[in-house]
């Protein structure tokens, strides 16, 4: 099942897709890059503009509420008895079961001799991210993309070291993610669905990423990997049902819903801000989101190896999911992706300059500066 990995390369990134346009469409295809960046630049200053990275709340948010959940537990109480005192006290709405999290990781958190283990645990799984991540670019891009891709996994890196963020469910669960798709990337195929059913448990976000997998994979004909990812599914299934029939013992018909429901249609504006959830980019104006949003997109669009092509997909399936469902205290769940924007990211560089040189125009421009050259020195 485990596929042997690619041979290293230290030389040149291997060549995009992108390289293998004609002259029309690369022009085409650059035509519309910039047309995205200005798009994107414009929604990120304007009224369409979402995300609560830089508003004051009036009132404790989920990391508080969270963190509570763990102490209680720590303190001998269980999981669904701690989140229903939680919920109710602080104000969330519970009647349905969407608003409540399943068990992991505030059980494991608070399970374990000291809650600051479980910041050290997901810090380690990040640093692993980083480590194998940049070996993985390494064997696909060459060394100076890798360095790139693991600069920008730092933003991340630092997302699960800050205050108490690491019970955040939704920031295990993307670097669980991203985890999985490098390891594929190197040939561990058990390991990445391990990883990728790992991070389903933790949030059930991850399915998007878990029936992509299950996609390719068919399409593919990885028999055992399809095999995997459909028990490993069914078995969060039964773990769902049983989640919910908890929750069910809970919920009373004086339960507070929701005022709005999770179709929201927010588009290019909250899927811009989705993609703010790197430490670097938080503290930066959201237009840089929207440019290196953009950037990513392109990079990941001509992506022709099959982890390369994983990666792909699972971007295009959550950007496209959340343009129509979120509300805009969601911005956080774009922590489920951020880490792979790391990688499209850096992968950009080879795909702009696979693009200006399929077009024709780097070829022409580098001509037209030999020729004054020339003229200049009088030959």
């Amino acid at each position: 099942m485990n596929a042997a990995p690619a041979p290293r390369s230290n030389h040149s990134p291997r060549p995009t897709s992108l390289a293998r346009l004609t002259p029309a469409a690369a022009r085409a295809v650059l035509l519309v890059f910039v047309l995205a960046l200005l798009g994107g630049v414009a929604v990120s200053v304007s009224s369409l503009a979402s995300g609560f990275a830089d508003v004051t709340r009036d009132r404790p948010g989920d990391v508080q509420l969270y963190r509570a959940e763990v102490d209680r537990i720590a303190d001998g109480q269980g999981y669904y008895a701690a989140a229903a005192a939680e919920l109710v006290e602080r104000g969330y709405p519970t009647r349905s079961v969407f608003n409540w999290r399943t068990p992991l990781p505030m059980w494991l958190i608070g399970r374990l001799p000291d809650p600051a283990l479980g910041k050290a645990l997901l810090a380690g799984l990040a640093g692993l991210l980083i480590a194998a991540g940049f070996a993985w670019m390494e064997r696909e891009a060459g060394t100076g993309q890798a360095l790139l891709a693991a600069l920008a996994l730092t933003g991340v890196l630092l997302l699960t070291v800050v205050g108490d963020l690491f019970v955040m469910p939704v920031l295990w669960s993307g670097v669980l993610i991203a985890l999985s798709v490098v390891a594929f990337g190197l040939g561990r195929q058990r390991l990445g669905l391990a990883a990728g059913i790992a991070a389903l448990f933790f949030r059930e976000l991850a399915a998007l990423y878990c029936v992509v997998c299950w996609l390719l994979d068919l399409s593919e004909r990885r028999w055992r990997l399809v095999a995997g990812w459909t028990l490993g599914m069914i078995a969060y299934a039964i773990f769902y049902a049983v989640h919910m029939s908890q929750v069910g013992t809970l919920v009373d018909t004086a339960a507070r819903a929701h005022d709005e429901g999770w179709l929201q249609l927010g588009g290019a504006g909250f899927v811009i801000s989705t993609a703010q959830m790197n430490a670097y980019l938080l503290v930066l104006p959201q237009w840089l989101s929207a440019v290196c949003l953009v950037l990513a997109l392109l990079g990941a669009a001509g992506w022709n190896s099959p982890a390369g092509k994983r990666l792909a997909w699972t971007l295009a399936a959550y950007l496209a999911t959340f343009a129509a469902v979120g509300q805009p205290f969601n911005q956080y769940w774009g922590c489920l992706y951020a880490p792979l924007l790391c990688f499209a990211l850096a992968r950009s560089v080879a795909a702009v300059g696979d693009l200006l040189k399929a077009s024709g125009w780097w070829h022409d421009a580098r001509t037209s500066v030999g020729h004054a050259d020339r003229v200049v020195a009088g030959r």
